[in-house]
């Protein structure tokens, strides 16, 4: 009788389901194909060698949480990038200068400026419907009356609608970050809510995800209640898939 397969020794297991909040709410709008290999990355999944954008996210993180919005914080980043990409045996890590040049040229459209941002707590995550859920916000949004929201800063790259060569491409990949933001908007409403109070009184009209790909902000959809019982549903769904769902040849150790 053959032996089991063993998993390579770089991939992790999670025994009990647990997701990313974008990897939720791309399965809330992807098709079954594209959900089961959501719940597969999700389940097994290897180190990542560096951090997307790393260097980009954490210069606009800086920025916009600063009152006075510091351009001096974003040129030294890029800077230094232009610096690294002249080293010898440094590829250049052009991707993250694109991405500040980006925010600025689109800055005034996110409209962002006037609200009062922070850093954020790094969260626990939170269950729902037996789903360990990690909900990361970019910022805490500060409104009156100790009312508290949150956002995020979307610099992902897919689906791009720039590279698409017609206008109804373009309309559909930009659909698609939209709805994806909508899901985001009402996950950072539950985590707010599960934290009792002690940030403040959560207002999810204060919850945002500003798309610097759109160069649009993106707030509660006019559905969202009916999207916060869609989000129970998947986590309900995934919390009785999880256990049956198995590593793919490609993770075996050879």
């Amino acid at each position: 009788m053959a032996s089991p397969p063993v998993l390579h020794p770089s991939v992790r297991t999670r025994r009990e389901p647990r997701i990313s909040a974008t990897a939720l709410a791309e399965y809330l709008i992807f098709r079954p194909a594209a959900q089961q290999n959501i719940l597969h990355d999700s389940k097994f999944s290897r180190p990542p060698i560096i951090t997307a954008n790393g260097e980009a996210m954490r210069a606009l993180r800086a920025y916009n949480q600063d009152p006075t919005r510091p351009k001096e914080v974003l040129r030294r980043v890029k800077d230094a990038l232009t610096m690294k990409a002249a080293s010898i045996g440094i590829k250049p890590k052009a991707r993250d200068e694109e991405i500040i040049d980006l925010f600025e040229r689109r800055e005034n459209a996110l409209g962002m400026r006037a609200l009062g941002l922070s850093e954020p707590p790094d969260f626990d995550l939170i269950e729902i419907e037996g789903v360990m859920v990690s909900i990361q916000p970019d910022f805490l949004v500060h409104g009156p009356k100790g009312y508290i929201g949150a956002a995020m800063l979307r610099v992902a790259k897919s689906p791009d609608p720039a590279e698409c060569k017609t206008e109804e491409g373009r309309d559909r990949r930009g659909n698609v970050r939209r709805e994806l933001a909508r899901y985001l908007v009402a996950e950072m409403q539950l985590l707010l809510e599960a934290q009792n109070g002690r940030l403040g009184i959560p207002d999810r009209d204060l919850c945002f995800v500003a798309d610097v790909r759109l160069g649009e902000r993106i707030g509660p959809a006019a559905d969202h209640a009916a999207r916060l019982r869609d989000i129970r549903g998947a986590c309900q769904q995934i919390a009785a898939l999880w256990a049956a769902v198995q590593a793919k040849p490609a993770l075996w150790k050879k």
